[in-house]
């Protein structure tokens, strides 16, 4: 009897401390078929109360009934708990934003959802690690406590469980609102200031009517048919833009020298609604330009010499360097002296030719939102990052999108962005389009006007009728806007079905809007459908160059023998476009050696004269025999123990870029040798992963379920839980 009151005791403390512990909630003061929810820091709210009750005021006077939480946030569960319970209350939770200092979540084993990140897991875990609130707005993803950080308590290190689904589909949205902590700022203004920015905001009527894009220095191989192809594509997915009284500029890194003092004027313009900025970046700067462009003597000259001395200067030994330039370059010794005045004068170009964070302290940002289309640029985690300075400056700006670790180029930035010209939130639009590492930083409820489809409510429609495939039918007509139709396919996509595949062939072959080819084809490529194939073919020669770019990518992904003559007439017919191209060269390594060579040599017989170059057709031919030569090569080196682990490791892990279709039963016996070291095996089977659209997927799947049906260690028994997850998702 003694126990059981002790018993109830400790339950009973343990209930008052769970409720003492739990957040102050603020319920909505409205009633809406959606909600949204700020979560806050119980320091911040202090430091910016009124700001935080106008702010959540605000978005309740657009509809949208709004919770209020605050706490101390310890640990990121504490946050996903209450995002997961309020998600399966109704009405349904259609986004989050997390101001001030709210745990972090730092995800490994995950790179496949990023666009573009590999790294290896042995580095410093704060660069090996994806920040990501996937974590939070993806609560179906399971993760696995690892650590928090030592020296940031922000920071908390996951694992993507291998029994966690292995894509992204959130099912709200996020943002975050984390005012930049540098020396002489003070960060509770800055956020006061910022909430006052967006409350007046809410309170305009704002068209989305006055848009530019940017392109920097290097950005898709500086493809002149990518840039026009985005523009052409941009007149249809948001047309009104396009008509007298609104305005739309494209602005490139080559149109002056430098062009930072430019871009900088376009963005402090009042009236801009939406910049879009495609260049390299990192957490505190936007590269705009490289040298000078230029076919003068002189101008050259110079170049050379700057290069020259960017290889020297701070070298640890610049007279060995410099004789090792001259003599590689042949160049004059004069071209590589050194002194302080030219030191100085290369720092002053260095900062005159890509955007610092410091230039963004005093300077106004004034487009509404802004599209960082760059690596690094809104990281997020740091003290400080681009898209966070733009939001925080004294200008107009209520949010932007950027990535948290580096992005791939060659990937659809532009993607639904029509939808905001529905009146759709910057949010919903942002879950739709967002990787591992894509994030909103600011205001994720703000939203221009519905100029495009008066009367009808995307926003409620996209969280409260998703799963409604009537509806979806109805906006995928083909009257609706092109991206309108986009996404009432990927719904239907989404929702499995069953006559998804007949809507996207349909649309591919008939469809007037590039935008909308591109959402079927993409929709088709994790769909398993056998009439992909077919339909790369008919896309092969689309007048939209992305869809072109995209198509030679998937007929690389998935290798098969009946694609090759595609894939060389792509090769052969489209080499002016750069970026489809370079795809396509890759393609004829990636593919069956024997079927791509006797494709090359049929069709450069029968092209013309140009094309009809012994001496280019067999150095494409030796390149693929090298190559295959090389990879017979690469698994004996692989399996000799003599060599260095770490070498032998990065050999299997190259194949996670370079898909060698034919050299998948390698991988696949590499993975099943219980003979070979545990660490080769595992990173087999994982980048076997990466193989989910090959024609040699069956055989992968086949092997997971051996390898899974067998005891295995730990290690290779979880990484083959994650393969088999991931080839699901296609």
């Amino acid at each position: 009897m003694k126990l059981k009151r002790i018993v109830l005791l400790i339950a009973v403390c343990l209930q008052a401390l769970s409720l003492a512990a739990a957040p102050r909630i603020v319920r909505p003061g409205v009633k809406s078929p959606t909600t949204f929810a700020i979560f806050i820091d119980s320091r911040s709210y202090e430091a910016a109360a009124a700001e935080v009750d106008a702010y959540r005021a605000a978005v309740e006077r657009d509809g949208l009934g709004t919770y209020l939480l605050i706490d101390e946030w310890q640990n990121p569960e504490s946050v996903r708990s209450e995002i997961i319970r309020m998600t399966e209350a109704q009405p349904h939770l259609e986004g989050v934003v997390f101001v001030g200092d709210i745990p972090i979540a730092m995800i490994r084993d995950g790179q496949h959802l990023t666009s573009a990140f590999k790294s290896s897991q042995d580095r410093d875990w704060k660069d090996s690690s994806v920040p990501s609130d996937r974590y939070y707005d993806d609560p179906e993803l399971q993760f696995e406590f690892l650590r928090r950080d030592a020296d940031e308590p922000l920071y908390f290190y996951y694992s993507l469980s291998p029994e966690s689904r292995q894509h992204i589909a959130s099912p709200i949205y996020s943002a975050r609102i984390k005012p930049p902590k540098r020396e002489g700022a003070d960060s509770d203004e800055l956020l006061r200031a910022y909430l006052r920015k967006v409350v007046k905001a809410h309170a305009e009527q704002n068209e989305l009517d006055n848009l530019f894009v940017f392109r920097g220095h290097g950005y898709n191989s500086e493809a002149p048919e990518a840039w026009a192809g985005e523009q052409i594509a941009l007149r249809e997915q948001l047309p009104a833009l396009f008509r007298t009284g609104s305005t739309v500029r494209f602005y490139d890194f080559e149109s002056r020298w430098p062009m930072k003092p430019y871009l900088l004027e376009k963005m402090a313009r009042k009236g801009v609604d939406v910049a879009l900025c495609h260049h390299h970046g990192a957490p505190d700067t936007q590269y705009l330009n490289g040298y000078r462009n230029g076919s003068g003597m002189n101008v050259s000259i110079e170049n050379i010499k700057r290069f020259l001395r960017s290889k020297i200067d701070g070298h640890k030994d610049p007279e060995k360097r410099k004789a090792e330039l001259i003599a590689y370059y042949g160049v004059p010794e004069a071209w590589c002296q050194l002194s302080d005045s030219l030191h100085t004068a290369d720092s002053l170009l260095d900062q005159a030719m890509d955007v610092h964070i410091e230039d963004l302290y005093n300077r106004p940002m004034n487009p509404r939102m802004v599209m960082f289309d760059a690596c690094y640029n809104g990281s997020f985690h740091l003290d400080e990052c681009i898209a966070a300075s733009y939001i925080f400056g004294p200008g107009d700006c209520i949010v932007t999108q950027g990535n948290s670790v580096n992005a791939l180029q060659d990937k659809w930035p532009d993607r639904y962005i029509g939808l905001l010209d529905c009146g759709v939130r910057i949010g919903q639009w942002g879950r739709h389009v967002h990787y591992l590492e894509t994030h909103l930083i600011g205001d994720p409820t703000y939203r221009f006007i519905n100029r495009a489809l008066p009367g009808t409510d995307l926003n409620t429609a996209l969280t409260a009728k998703a799963s409604d495939n009537k509806y979806w039918l109805r906006m995928a007509a083909e009257t609706m806007p092109a991206d309108v139709q986009a996404i009432a396919l990927r719904k239907l996509a989404d929702n499995g079905y069953d006559k998804t595949a007949d809507l996207c062939e349909k649309r591919v072959a008939e469809s007037p809007y590039g935008p909308v080819r591109l959402e079927a084809l993409r929709l088709m490529s994790t769909s398993r459908s056998p009439r992909f194939n077919a339909m790369l073919v008919q896309a092969a020669g689309d007048s939209y160059e992305l869809v072109r770019r995209l198509v030679s990518q998937w007929i690389g992904d998935c290798g098969d023998d009946e694609l090759v003559p595609a894939a060389v007439e792509m090769l052969l017919d489209d080499e002016l476009s750069l970026r489809v191209a370079y795809h396509a060269d890759e393609n004829m390594i990636f593919m069956n050696p024997d079927a791509v060579s006797a494709e090359l040599r049929r069709q450069s017989a029968a092209k013309h004269e140009l094309y009809q170059n012994e001496e280019s057709l067999q150095k494409r031919l030796k390149r693929i025999a090298d190559k295959q030569a090389e990879q017979t090569e690469t698994f004996k080196f692989i399996r000799d123990p003599q060599n260095k682990m770490k070498r032998r490791l990065s050999e299997i892990t190259y194949f996670r870029l370079y898909r060698h279709h034919y050299c998948v039963p390698e991988l696949i016996a590499l993975a099943e040798d219980a003979a070979l070291e545990e660490p080769l095996r595992v990173a087999a089977v994982e980048v076997l992963g990466w193989f989910g659209r090959s024609y040699q997927r069956p055989i992968i799947s086949a092997m997971c379920e051996r390898l899974l049906q067998r005891e295995q260690p730990r290690t290779i028994f979880e990484q083959t839980q994650r393969t088999s997850k991931r080839l699901e998702a296609y």
